[in-house]
């Protein structure tokens, strides 16, 4: 049989045969099929579910729920890095289903098992140094695509200063590079200096830090002695607010590291040092311009040039035998007023300059307390070495506190870590739940 000019039929077209029986039809050696006639059932709508299907109810009971995702913000402790803590975090986590990811794919949960990752997909915005404590900000699962509004806000710090020496690492950890005895600092003092470093500025990053050169962090070239690929520019950073908090103390509990540095530390260090500041001297820092003149004066940047790096197997000069520093109350008041750099009453500061007895080194030295609001990268060690560089003296960061980052601020609205180490998940989970929801401006009620 032959069709012709028939309609494209719809999906409920139902074909029937034609109950008209002919000749033909009853004949048994008839091979012509008979006729069909179309018949055509109007189409109805479907009348939605009385119930709407839930794939995570017990309808789909193989599909896992969907995982939380969003941000919150713990304590970390100090002598803990952040790396680390965030793990702890994350292995506490693991035993509410709630937060473990069900978006990975196979080979991403195959990754996690094979490297034994925990199952809560975490990371954090911002790292804290490990002598620090404070806010620490950490994204679940999603969350971490929010990480980098958390790097590019402001932080605010509170530091406390102890003067007497330079270190390393410009902190309490790392080995003495100076001794500056600085018994006659008062707060007025500081002040003055202090106005110098409110605002835009150019700072050297401490050569301890986790910024990449060359593939390779700094604190790993630092450790193994090896000299830069390249020199490290200044880089500018904004001081929002810059105050002393409290009076200028010498009755305190902190203690001056004792352990010196190397020839090869202090060698490495004067490199790195005197190349930033050679770079801040070309955009006018008048600070940079004194600190090398007093380096040159006491030899310590003779052999450091622009363009010299500190190669395996080179000669670094003898200081092992330079005798500390003092600054007295004239030197102090000298280098208050940059303006007088360069002129020869310059001179005086390294006359004030004089040796320091067994009993002065292990005299009392004051500590001051900072707050800061600073940009994002922004080095708080660095702050205080360079304010204590600018006062004639020497002090490096004793306690280091980050009270705020963006929205989330110590005592408001962050877990802390007490909370995470000593009590149950489930006492705390519920706060963390909260604010994953409802950012960090809601007010959770206990």
């Amino acid at each position: 049989m032959q069709l012709r000019n028939l309609p494209i039929l719809p999906t409920n077209a139902i074909f029937h045969r034609q109950t008209r029986h002919s000749i033909r039809q009853s004949s048994p050696f008839c091979s012509t099929p008979s006729p069909l006639l179309l018949k055509i059932n109007p189409r109805t709508p479907q009348s939605p579910p009385t119930r709407p299907i839930d794939p995570y109810t017990n309808n789909n009971p193989r599909t896992a729920p969907p995982s939380m995702s969003g941000t919150f913000a713990v304590h970390k402790p100090a002598g803990v890095s952040s790396a680390t803590f965030m793990e702890t975090v994350q292995r506490r986590m693991e035993a509410d289903p709630e937060f473990i990811n069900t978006n990975m794919t196979r080979e991403e949960r195959q990754k996690r098992k094979r490297r034994k990752m925990p199952k809560v997909k975490m990371g954090h915005g911002g790292t804290l140094d490990p002598a620090a404590d404070g806010v620490l900000v950490l994204g679940v699962n999603e969350g971490t695509k929010r990480l980098g509004e958390y790097l590019n806000c402001s932080k605010t710090y509170e530091v406390i200063a102890h003067f007497g020496c330079s270190t390393t690492t410009y902190d309490a950890e790392g080995s003495v590079l100076d001794r500056v005895c600085a018994t006659g600092i008062t707060k007025e003092m500081v002040d003055q200096v202090l106005q110098h470093f409110r605002g835009e500025i150019q700072q050297i990053p401490p050569i301890y830090s986790a910024l990449k050169v060359g593939g390779s962090k700094l604190y790993e070239y630092a450790r193994n002695l090896e000299s830069l690929p390249r020199n490290i520019s200044p880089r500018p950073v904004t001081i929002h607010s810059l105050e002393v908090m409290g009076d200028i103390l010498y009755d305190h509990e902190y203690m001056l590291p004792t352990k010196e540095a190397t020839t090869d530390e202090k060698f490495q260090e004067r490199v790195f040092r005197d190349a930033g500041l050679k770079e801040l001297v070309k955009l006018g820092n008048k600070y940079a311009e004194m600190e090398l003149q007093s380096l040159g004066d006491n030899g310590s940047s003779e052999s450091a040039t622009e363009t010299e790096s500190l190669a395996p197997g080179a000669e670094p000069p003898d200081v092992e035998g330079k005798e500390p520093q003092t600054v007295t109350t004239d030197a102090l008041e000298l280098v208050e007023h940059p303006a007088k750099i360069g002129e020869p009453e310059s001179d005086q500061l390294a006359a004030a300059q004089q040796n320091l007895s067994a009993s002065e080194i292990t005299a009392p030295h004051p500590i001051v307390a900072f707050r800061a609001t600073v940009s994002s990268g922004t080095y708080i060690r660095s702050l205080v070495h360079d304010i204590a560089i600018a006062m004639g003296a020497r002090a490096h960061v004793a306690k280091l506190t980050r009270t705020r980052q963006g929205d989330w601020e110590v005592g408001r609205n962050i877990i802390p870590a007490d909370d995470i180490e000593e009590k149950d998940l489930s006492e705390w989970a519920p706060k963390v739940k909260f604010y994953m929801k409802n950012g960090p401006l809601a007010e959770y009620e206990e």
